[in-house]
């Protein structure tokens, strides 16, 4: 079965589940980085917003084996679960006094990202964005959320500061910022697989990072959901460059999230820029690159700047 006939497989069975006065439909979705997905919607004629839900993924997963019933099981799942903040009250959401508290933001890439800034609300940051979204719905698959386009600014008699602003003091709200250690990190994953085996106690013995140098830390959110945003979170890179006495170098390891690395002056700037280069390329999914570049948190001037 072919890609095309996969989605057609998907939309039928879906339709049969679901029956009722439902639309059903794809529609190419442009992601970060120019990345563009096929997104299944599915909504009620009489409503005028709808949860989408990619297929691209499913089919890969569909290659290596899964059956179709249990893709389409996933997707009715997966449907239901962001349906509840659909099926509230549409001029909730079309009045912005009642999204204030939702509007959030995220970094994204300029140079691969210029079609997509034509649309929408934007504030540069080096060779970043500043990109804002609503954070509509929360559950243990994830967030259901809404980019903020440029279409919706009028209608909701808002300005791009005002935007930015919410966004700032907002974002650290919803989404606290978290720093661990590698070697924190590296446990959590380990003691995952050993609990299985009743071998927890054993992950700290089986990493031993504590002679790490240099020490490396992971600053991202408590979701891990578009945490490299937390680098403009206010005192956030102060107060760990305040701990640590020093420069930080950041190392974008995502969007999600970034590697910091404490500057003790001997640092290679040219040998982390062509390890982020590589890991990009080889090990970070395209839509989840943030950048090749690498930054300097300066301790003294509590300023970010690009290391050339």
């Amino acid at each position: 079965m072919n890609y095309d006939q996969f989605l057609n497989e998907v939309i039928a069975k879906v339709q049969e589940i679901l029956e009722g006065d439902y639309e059903i439909r794809i529609q190419k979705i442009t992601k970060n980085n120019g990345i563009v997905l096929d997104g299944l919607i599915i909504g009620k004629a009489s409503k005028n917003i709808a949860p989408t839900i990619y297929l691209n993924s499913y089919y890969m997963h569909f290659i290596h084996g899964m059956s179709m019933q249990e893709i389409v099981e996933d997707v009715i799942s997966a449907y239901k679960e962001n349906n509840d903040v659909v099926s509230g009250d549409m001029r909730e959401l079309l009045d912005f006094n009642n999204l204030k508290e939702k509007v959030a933001f995220k970094l994204i890439q300029r140079e691969k990202n210029q079609e997509l800034l034509k649309d929408i609300p934007y504030v540069g940051f080096l060779d970043l964005a500043v990109v804002f979204y609503l954070i509509l719905d929360e559950h243990k698959g994830g967030q259901m959320t809404a980019l903020i386009h440029n279409s919706h600014m009028e209608p909701w008699g808002l300005e791009k500061e005002e935007l930015y602003c919410l966004a700032m003091r907002n974002t650290p709200i919803l989404l606290p910022p978290e720093i661990k250690t590698m070697k924190e990190i590296m446990c959590d994953i380990l003691k995952g697989h050993l609990e299985e085996m009743n071998m927890a106690e054993m992950a700290n013995d089986l990493l031993d990072f504590d002679s790490q140098r240099p020490p490396l830390y992971v600053l991202s959110n408590r979701k891990q959901i578009n945490g490299a945003g937390c680098i403009l979170y206010n005192d956030c890179l102060k107060d760990f460059a305040d701990s640590q006495e020093s420069d930080i170098v950041i190392l974008p390891s995502s969007t999600h999230e970034v590697i910091l690395v404490p500057d003790d002056g001997k640092l290679n700037y040219g040998e982390l820029q062509k390890t982020v280069s590589q890991i990009n390329e080889s090990e970070v999914p395209k839509e989840d690159v943030l950048s090749d570049m690498i930054y300097k948190y300066s301790w003294h001037d509590c300023r970010i700047s690009l290391i050339e």
